[in-house]
């Protein structure tokens, strides 16, 4: 969350400089703006994911005010992240004031991207004495180890914060301190310990979108679905176009299964989007997700005619998903063309890989071909996406009815992770019913009922984790059988 430019980008005046902006490119009409309006829309952009246009931002900005500070650290950034290191320093040296505050936050940064973090931890150092332990510069550094995800360093440094003000009275006060606390706890998944200080804030600033929008993701976070709503409802009571409350509801309704009311406001950022692109491939997986495959065809052949707008890794996403809307129609051959094309562009990531193993086992005789690229994605999957491509990997084998492979996977989530495997035995219960194991079938049932006790009361419910009558049906026997003594449980754990 950047609290700071997110409220800033509320602003009337910021938002009349970007509207001037826009006009200025839509009409090819030239405009003089300051620096500073340029970074800030190139800020913007860079939040909402459109970096290209942040880049078109700064090359204008570089015309205009060639030797300006803000603008050739945002260049030197961004060649940065794009592993562009050797450039990004050429850059930084085109800095004529080595001594700007902002230039010594652009040196430790471009040493943390070489991972060269002790070095920058001492430039922190030196900068921190330099500026008196100013509160605002020890903010700005612990949101610099937020950024890139250094949890051990922002948290040295808070405590480091804790010698010099009062950490009881500081949040009250303090609404960049509440920002940054909020900032860190999201980011280091304890979104119970930030909804305190988002419900601070909106106490002082009921308007906020931006806090609104957090709030909800902080329930996301804990899957609390009704309260995530109810903050995105609130976001877009005060701007119902507002992009991020818009995906981020569409995205709820999508967690609670709801894609009728996610496609509507799918639809709808399309309609507002200052890029439609994105959320027009987000809109297309959807309806593949609720089987409207012929919808989900209509949008992905219109994203294909502007796929030279997206990077080559976009592109293989592209290619991917729409293959995988010929095979939800009944005509995977027609699929076989983008499959190729997508490996040729970017044929080793694992996120592509868990999708064409998806393909494949759409159509019947590829299971083979499936389980080969699941596989490849695991073994070159990062450790700390592990779990989640597992679990993905999974439901797509389980949604598509392929119990025996499903239950394998959910026994090797069960296996690697056991601390965070309850939710599977569920799923496990039922892949061994109908696979008809009737030993490892009990075994999972008797795991929930003393693991997971409110799972367990919800078994056999119609409107619980499954509509399927016939395995509702024998659970709703089996508990009766359970509780009556028939039946001991016990013996199978």
């Amino acid at each position: 969350m950047r609290n700071e430019m997110s409220s800033y980008f509320e602003d009337p005046e910021f938002k009349e400089s970007l509207a001037k902006y826009e006009g200025m490119v839509e009409n090819h009409t030239p405009t003089y703006f300051d620096a500073d309006e340029l970074t800030d829309i190139a800020e913007y952009y860079t939040s909402k994911g459109r970096h290209k246009d942040a880049d078109k931002v700064i090359d204008f900005a570089l015309q205009l005010h060639p030797n300006d500070t803000d603008a050739l650290i945002f260049r030197a950034r961004s060649l940065a992240l794009k592993g562009k290191l050797k450039e990004a320093y050429m850059v930084a040296d085109l800095i004529e004031d080595s001594t700007d505050r902002e230039v010594k936050f652009l040196k430790s940064d471009l040493l943390m991207e070489e991972d060269r973090m002790e070095e920058a931890n001492e430039n922190f150092k030196q900068l921190a004495l330099a500026e008196d332990n100013d509160l605002d510069t020890l903010i700005d550094i612990i949101i610099d180890y937020i950024d890139v995800n250094q949890e051990k360093y922002a948290e040295e440094w808070l405590v480091y914060l804790a010698k010099y003000f009062d950490m009881q009275k500081l949040p009250e006060k303090n609404q960049r301190f509440r920002d940054l606390l909020c900032d860190y706890y999201t980011t280091f998944n304890k979104p119970e310990l930030a909804i305190p200080f988002l419900r601070m804030t909106l106490d002082k600033k009921p308007y906020s979108i931006t806090h609104w929008i957090e709030l909800g993701k902080c329930y996301l976070q804990q899957g609390n679905h009704e309260e995530a709503h109810e903050a995105f409802d609130f976001a877009l009571a005060i701007n119902d176009k507002d992009e991020d409350a818009l995906a981020l509801k569409a995205f709820t309704y999508k967690q609670c299964s709801n894609l009728e009311d996610a496609i509507h406001l799918y639809k709808k950022l399309v309609e507002v989007s200052g890029n439609r692109l994105r959320p027009l491939l987000t809109l297309a997986k959807t309806y593949f997700e609720a089987r409207d495959y012929q919808s989900a065809l209509k949008h992905m052949q219109e994203l294909m005619e502007r796929k030279s707008e997206f990077s080559k890794y976009e592109q293989a996403e592209l290619h991917v998903t729409l293959a995988l809307c010929y095979a939800g129609a009944g005509n995977p051959t027609g699929g076989y063309e983008h499959i190729r094309i997508a490996k040729d562009l970017n044929g080793t990531d694992a996120e592509n890989c868990v999708h064409i193993g998806q393909f494949y086992l759409m159509d019947e005789d590829q299971e083979d071909a499936a389980v080969r690229e699941f596989d490849y994605a695991l073994e070159h999957v990062p450790d700390d996406e592990r779990f989640d491509t597992l679990i993905v990997i999974a439901s797509v084998c389980f949604d598509l009815r392929k119990l025996e492979l499903a239950a394998k996977y959910f026994e090797q989530i069960n296996s690697e992770f056991p601390n965070a495997s309850k939710a599977t035995y569920f799923f496990l219960v039922y892949c061994y019913f109908y696979l008809q194991q009737i030993a490892p079938c009990m075994r999972y049932l008797a795991k929930i009922k003393t693991e997971v006790p409110d799972m367990y009361e919800s078994l056999g419910s119609d409107d619980g984790l499954i509509t399927d009558k016939r395995f509702n049906e024998l659970l709703r026997e089996l508990k009766e059988n359970i509780s009556n003594g028939q039946i001991d449980l016990s013996k199978y754990l």
